[in-house]
């Protein structure tokens, strides 16, 4: 094994890309899903920034999963896509994922991560990155095109950016890793600076 653990790692997510993500760079975790209702927390803290939003999710999650395993590093992470300074809530279907893309058609939107971990029910690390997003100008023929491919509601965005969607947008600025939903490089550096993790 390149990569050892010394610690019990956990991911509080449903998320596949994160998984994936995870996995790809060979980290030893475990997977459970968050205790608590991300569309309640959602509605009643609807006056948050997006980036306070985001944040507090990410924490939320965390936090759920340390109750019960105190003695793991819980890894949460949550992704708020922002259009308008207003959080865009993830399409339920495939009407509602063509809307979406077309209201970025030709604008600007922003996609706010963060990334938190937790042991024994304390926060120990948070990292919190925004991408700046520009989409290109597109037919809705176009749009229908990308959402028929990718199958993206249900996604920060509408679009699945490690898949298709870097097609749609012609400026990214910011950290890859963080539209696809967890930002890679500082979770990596916090975990080797503490030994959870060596090589």
């Amino acid at each position: 094994m390149l990569i050892i653990s010394n610690y019990p790692i956990i991911l509080a997510s449903t998320s596949k890309i994160r998984k994936k993500l995870l996995k790809q760079i060979a980290l030893k975790f475990s997977v459970h899903k968050p205790l608590f209702d991300e569309d309640s927390e959602k509605n009643y803290y609807k006056n948050l920034s997006c980036r306070q939003l985001s944040m507090h999710l990410a924490t939320q999650k965390a936090l759920s999963i340390s109750q019960k395993f105190p003695d793991s590093f819980i890894i949460g992470s949550d992704q708020v896509c922002e259009f308008k300074n207003k959080p865009i809530s993830k399409s339920k279907n495939y009407q509602e994922a063509i809307s979406q893309l077309k209201k970025f058609n030709g604008k600007i939107h922003y996609q706010n991560n963060s990334v938190v971990i937790v042991k024994n029910n304390k926060v120990i690390f948070k990292n919190f990155s925004k991408v700046k997003i520009k989409m290109r100008n597109l037919t809705e023929s176009e749009i229908k095109k990308y959402v028929d491919f990718d199958k993206s509601w249900g996604c920060a965005g509408s679009y699945k950016y490690e898949s298709m969607a870097n097609h749609l947008f012609e400026e990214v600025e910011g950290d890859y890793f963080s539209v696809l939903g967890i930002a890679i490089q500082p979770l990596l550096n916090f975990l080797y600076k503490n030994k959870i993790i060596k090589f």
